[in-house]
């Protein structure tokens, strides 16, 4: 087959990662939005349930993009990152707590937080440690070795979690799950997104892979730790940084021709993490029973799914604009 390529732009700003970026936190609402039921009708595992894996690869992408030793710079972390989580947890639990739902605080502990995503914070910060602690080691492997080493810390982590029957909460906050994205990111930034033989047959094979977690209900384990996360698995992965990626590319090729598009893309991937954020308060603390005056459920449903959606991005934009303006952030 025709081998096709795209790069990034490794030194500077790349519209098209902005693309990325704006696209899954889009989907990461509309993922808490649709009913999980109708997931499979849409194939949403696919391509619009990956969001947290196309987060890390381009966390990666950044870290390693000019092939220097990532610097964590603890301050800009402490004040971009988590200051700002522990503000929209507070907010929530006041809300909880005035509503009397506050009292659920083993619950809160053991997810991370409230409000949907909250682990994804601490897999952030944990892949943030691992990319400057591995780089030492990772900079002397090739990509086929690093590839072939995380599929094999992959596998044994799955195997020693169904051992010891690792609990679901403690699995839902590691990110274990995800290290295997570390090498597929360090891909792009070697060879781009490369459409080949190869890297179709691997994204076939995910896609495959993703295909049979949802429509079947076999016990692989040990190989595979028998958890909610069925579709965050190593396996699971080979099509985002190639052929999902590829297709997103001939979107933004298709809607960037568009200045307001470009423009909306633009403001929205500026404010992703803040988006991510009002999202976790939209969900926790907006629910359609709210809209009990409207007495068609469809009705209701629509009401509850576009002002969820508007009020993230909001409300995520007002808390970036408080970032920027008011703590000057």
């Amino acid at each position: 087959m025709n081998v096709k390529t795209l790069t990034f732009n490794k030194n500077g700003y790349d519209p098209f990662i902005d693309f990325l970026k704006a696209y899954s936190i889009i989907f990461v609402v509309i993922a808490h939005i649709l009913p999980a039921e109708f997931y499979k009708f849409i194939l949403f595992q696919v391509w619009g349930d990956m969001q947290v894996p196309m987060f890390v690869l381009i966390q990666v992408f950044h870290a390693y993009k000019k092939g220097l030793k990532p610097v964590l710079n603890w301050t800009t972390l402490v004040k971009r990152i988590c200051l700002p989580f522990v503000a929209v947890q507070a907010v929530i639990i006041g809300f909880k707590v005035l509503t009397g739902g506050g009292n659920k605080w083993i619950g809160f502990l053991i997810s991370g937080g409230y409000g949907p995503g909250a682990y994804y914070i601490w897999i952030y910060l944990q892949i943030a440690v691992l990319l400057v602690v591995l780089w030492p080691w990772l900079k002397k492997l090739s990509i086929r070795q690093a590839l072939c080493i995380f599929l094999a810390i992959s596998v044994c982590f799955e195997i020693l979690f169904s051992v010891i029957s690792l609990p679901d909460w403690v699995y839902r906050l590691l990110c274990v799950r995800y290290l295997f994205l570390m090498p597929l990111g360090m891909v792009w930034i070697e060879k781009g997104v490369e459409i080949n033989w190869k890297t179709t047959a691997l994204s076939v094979l995910s896609i495959v892979a993703v295909l049979f977690f949802v429509f079947t209900k076999y016990d692989l384990e040990p190989f595979f730790y028998n958890t909610g996360w069925e579709i965050h698995r190593w396996i699971c992965y080979s099509h985002l940084p190639f052929l999902l990626t590829y297709c997103l590319f001939l979107i933004w090729n298709k809607i960037k021709k568009s200045s307001w598009i470009e423009n909306a893309i633009k403001w929205t991937a500026a404010r992703s993490y803040e988006i991510f954020l009002a999202q976790m308060v939209v969900f926790a603390c907006f629910s359609a029973s709210a809209l009990a005056f409207l007495s068609n459920s469809h009705i209701r449903f629509a009401t509850w799914a576009i002002a969820s959606f508007i009020f993230s991005l909001l409300i995520g934009g007002l808390i970036y604009w408080f970032r920027k303006r008011i703590l000057k952030w």
